[in-house]
């Protein structure tokens, strides 16, 4: 019996290309056969200026009439993307409201910060070292680029690149205050498992340039969707940590220049993804996500009591198996790393590639 699985790119050495695109037409920066640096700008557009309205007063946990004694900017002042305009000292640091955009500091009402934009320009950076091998309309460009590359289970829809640094010797390492100080200031931090939003909060103070977790919390996940700090989460909602895997591959790449692509369409079956740009050895081609699988096959399981264990596939059934609730699934045999050998349905599997 022929089936089709969910499949997860981990690749420690493949060519890899992706699109960097405007949300609408603009101007293009840079040229077909031009080397690029992450920071770079490769196309630019005309944007409306909307104010930026940044509630403050929750950002801080202060009440609103209370947030004038912790500003540090006075209002009619100008200020430059990631200027602080307001503070508080906590036990764990200093939490902070920076500016989002170059403009003016143009009010503050009801706890929230009004920014009006002096930048009439969105440009559009290439988020990973690599070559513009072709266009995209007006709208960007096609980057290639060689390396690491890892699909994840969720993104905040933040993109980030910086510094991999690595925390914890294995897998299911949970973050710790002890982690976050000095040291991680515009790095991007990868652990197990973050279980605490105050230390999401604390990675925000200290300016960390992103976030890479195994498994989270699903109010860390909401948080982060209205936080500039980007988190990609490889795993999954919970505390099982990262899988080994992809533990290995990162912990391997500490201290090298990391890509974080967590803008994403899922019901477009896109993925967020960590891009580890490295010379390309010869021969290398993208990566072919199988469909189907095979004996010898790396999977992870998905959803039982095994969840998030990492195997090789031992035998693969012809006919449906019975399961403890009398129902009758395709499935295989999976080997797990102790030795163990367990049935896991098909729809529990994600083949890693």
């Amino acid at each position: 019996m022929k089936e089709f699985y969910r499949a997860t790119v981990i690749q420690a050495q493949t060519k890899i290309r992706r699109e960097r695109v405007l949300p609408k037409g603009g101007e293009i920066v840079v040229r077909v056969g031009q080397e690029v640096s992450p920071i770079q700008v490769v196309a630019r557009t005309t944007i409306a200026s909307d104010f930026a309205i940044l509630a403050a007063a929750e950002k801080l946990d202060v009440e609103p009439d209370a947030l004038g004694d912790y500003l540090r900017v006075e209002k009619g002042a100008p200020v430059e993307v990631g200027a602080v305009l307001a503070s508080r000292k906590r036990l764990l640091g200093e939490r902070q409201v920076a500016s989002p955009v170059d403009g003016v500091l143009f009010d503050v009402v009801n706890g929230r910060i009004a920014i009006q934009p002096t930048s009439d320009w969105l440009e559009l950076r290439a988020l990973v070292a690599g070559r513009v091998v072709s266009y995209v309309g007006n709208r960007g460009v096609m980057l290639e680029t060689s390396g690491s590359l890892i699909q994840a289970a969720w993104g905040s829809g933040q993109e980030g690149v910086g510094r991999l640094k690595m925390m914890g010797n294995g897998p299911n390492m949970v973050l710790t205050p002890e982690h976050l100080n000095d040291d991680v200031t515009g790095q991007i931090v990868t652990i197990g498992v973050l279980n605490d939003l105050a230390l999401f909060h604390r990675a925000e103070d200290l300016g960390v340039r992103g976030l890479i977790v195994g498994s989270t919390t699903a109010e860390i996940c909401r948080t982060s969707q209205s936080s500039p700090l980007p988190l990609i989460v490889t795993d999954g909602v919970g505390s099982s940590g990262m899988a080994e895997p992809i533990f290995q591959l990162l912990q391997q790449a500490d201290g090298r220049s990391v890509s974080l692509f967590g803008k994403y369409r899922a019901t477009a079956g896109q993925r967020p993804e960590i891009i580890l740009p490295q010379a390309a050895s010869i021969g290398l081609d993208a990566a072919t996500v199988k469909k189907t699988i095979e004996p010898g096959q790396p999977v992870r399981i998905l959803g039982t009591e095994h969840a998030g264990q990492v195997g090789t596939v031992k035998h693969i059934y012809a006919r449906l198996q019975p399961l403890a609730i009398g129902l009758k699934v395709p499935g295989v045999d999976v080997a797990l790393a102790d030795g163990q050998i367990v049935f896991v349905p098909s729809a529990n599997l994600d083949v890693i590639v």
